[in-house]
Formats: structure tokens, sequence, C-alpha cells
């Protein structure tokens, strides 16, 4: 049958900026400084490298929190949260903290020195949702689906794709993969024009577009909504991206620290909430 999609074109092109670190913890930055509001509902993306504790229990509110821990880590991931959350995380887990109204989490390597190699997404709620209760979503890193076809492996983080399909419950309507291609692969993928969509290059590079734009490792490609799919095709040494696609939520956003709401008062409310301790409490353990 003739496939009559139309691929998008490209909209932007970025790639993550890297922040000073150390041997127990180093970032790439990904945001909206790279790809503007091409990425909404996503906020911003830190591609981390992590081999201790490095961070206290600190509070989110306003915003889903997710980690992501690639297949190539070397240990199991820790997740705590003020609702009693206690989780072991596999490599390739995915955590999927809503947190709403607000929690206190914590997260880190449950070996010292084994490396944690993974994302955390700091995904954006509506205005609608953000007074709602926080609760974690988990799928262990053996239960992620997986879709496969010759020269394709794809995890399925949220979303379907074919007869894959995610069990995380999503506070929105999201798709997250994890794509694997072979050398000179290419990958199609569809939806719907109303959705953002953007890529994230892990390792080796893919050629996007009909127009064959080139993206390399720790580069980024937003794409422009005129056509019905994403088409991808892996370089010479083959490539693995992330990739989201979701309908942008276009509201206003107000940040403060780990806070991200859509005005001043839903900001103060939260600091209150938290000094208060409404958000409950979760004890450091290093």
């Amino acid at each position: 049958m003739e496939n009559t999609l139309k691929n998008r074109s490209v909209s932007r092109v970025g790639g993550s900026a890297k922040r000073p670190g150390s041997h127990t913890f180093t970032a790439a930055n990904l945001s909206g400084a790279q790809l503007g509001p091409d990425m909404d509902p996503v906020l911003s993306i830190d591609h981390f490298w992590m081999r201790g504790a490095v961070f206290a229990p600190h509070p989110h509110a306003g915003f889903s929190a997710v980690t992501y821990l690639f297949e190539d880590s070397e240990g199991d991931f820790i997740d705590r949260d003020s609702l009693g959350n206690h989780v072991i995380a596999k490599p390739g887990s995915l955590l999927w903290t809503v947190a709403g109204k607000g929690v206190i989490h914590d997260e880190y390597p449950r070996q010292e020195g084994k490396l944690c190699h993974g994302l955390q997404i700091f995904v954006n709620l509506p205005a609608s949702q953000k007074a709602q209760a926080p609760r974690l979503e988990f799928v262990d890193g053996p239960d992620v689906p997986i879709f496969e076809r010759p020269g394709v492996r794809a995890r399925v983080l949220a979303g379907h794709l074919g007869d894959a399909a995610s069990t995380v419950k999503t506070p929105i309507d999201i798709a997250f993969l994890d794509v694997k291609l072979a050398p000179d692969t290419g990958f199609q993928y569809e939806l719907a024009r109303d959705r953002n969509a953007f890529i994230y290059v892990i390792e080796g590079e893919v050629l996007v577009g009909d127009d064959g734009r080139r993206i390399a490792t720790l580069g980024a490609a937003s794409f422009a909504p005129d056509g019905d799919a994403i088409f991808l095709r892996a370089g010479a040494t083959g490539a693995r991206v992330v990739m989201f696609a979701a309908r942008p939520l276009r509201e206003p956003v107000v940040a403060h620290g780990p806070f991200i709401m859509t005005n001043d008062e839903q900001v103060a409310r939260a600091i209150d909430d938290y000094r208060a301790g409404r958000m409950g409490s979760l004890q450091a353990t290093h």
C-alpha cells in the first residue's frame, strides 16, 4: 500500500548545554532556550550521568518530574517520596512523579560508584491539574513495552507505537519513545498535526525530515506542524534518539525553583504549603 503520509519539516535545531560537573554527577540541559515553544508541554530535560547521591530530599509542585534510566546504566536507582513510596528501579525504568499540589522526593543510585545514566524530564501540567493530589507512576526496566521491526527497536515509555502500549497513566496525552536504529535505517512516526514534537539524539546521528538535516549526539530538533509524520534515518553507525509528542498547553509558566505554576499567587501558595509541612516530610538517608 502506498504511504500517503506527509513528513514534517524541521522547525528548530539546537543542542543540550553541558553544565559544570564532577565524577559523581554531570548533566547536559535541553530547554526552551534551544528549541523554544516547540517543546511545550515539556519544560526541560537534564541528561545526567550519576554515580552517587547528590541532592537532598526536595519538593516539587505544579508539574511532573519524570526520571528515565537508560538500559546501559550499571546499577539500580532508588526513588523515595513523602507519599511513602520507596522504589528500587532497574536499568531501563521509568519513574513519573506527578507532583500536582506538592510532594517531596529523593533519587540516587542504589550502589555508590555505579553509573546511572538517564534523563530527568520536567513536563508541565495544565492549570486545571496543578492542584491534583500527587502520585507516582512506575514501570520497571524489564516491563517496558517494546516495538520491533528490522533495524528498529523502540521502548514505549508513554503512549503507544504499533501494538506496544505503555501502562503508565500520564496526566496528559503524551508520547515518549526511546528509539534505537541500525545503520542507515529509516523510521517514520505518525502523529496528529495538533501535536508538538521533538527529538533528542543520545548517540550516533540521524537525518531528519525530507531534506535530510543532520542531527548528531546531544543535538535536538523540533518539527513544524505541517505534516502527519516524523521521518528519521540513522547515519552510517546507527543512532539512538528519544522522541516526544504532545498537544501543547500554551499556558503561562511562572517558575520559582522547584515550583512551576501559571501565576505568582499559585507559586506563593506552593511555597507556603511546603513551609507549613503540607507536602509531607522525607528524611535524608545519605
